[in-house]
């Protein structure tokens, strides 16, 4: 076996993986009220635990530093959703 063959198999693999994986991340996110409130029950615990009463409230600030843009991002999916005119166009990951 040649090396260019080699290292055309080991090129055309590693393209693959880097696709599904370009796939993955951009892939949007689903889940239910449920599941949402059982990570911030979760992150609830973690704080109560694992850390130190001095940096709890630090501890809770990273929690809504992540939650600032929620709001927006969800404005953004219905405008999507609705599209220019108010009307509902259809399934904005068909695009």
């Amino acid at each position: 076996m040649d090396v260019g063959s080699v290292f055309g198999s080991i090129g055309r693999a590693a393209a693959g993986v880097g696709r599904l994986m370009w796939a993955v991340a951009i892939a949007p996110t689903t889940g239910t009220e449920y599941d949402a409130h059982s990570k911030i029950d979760s992150l609830a615990e973690k704080i109560e635990n694992e850390v130190p009463e001095e940096l709890r409230d630090r501890a809770w600030g990273l929690v809504l530093d992540a939650l600032y843009w929620v709001p927006q991002e969800i404005e953004q999916l219905v405008e999507r959703r609705q599209g220019p005119d108010g009307e509902e166009a259809g399934d904005p990951s068909a695009r």
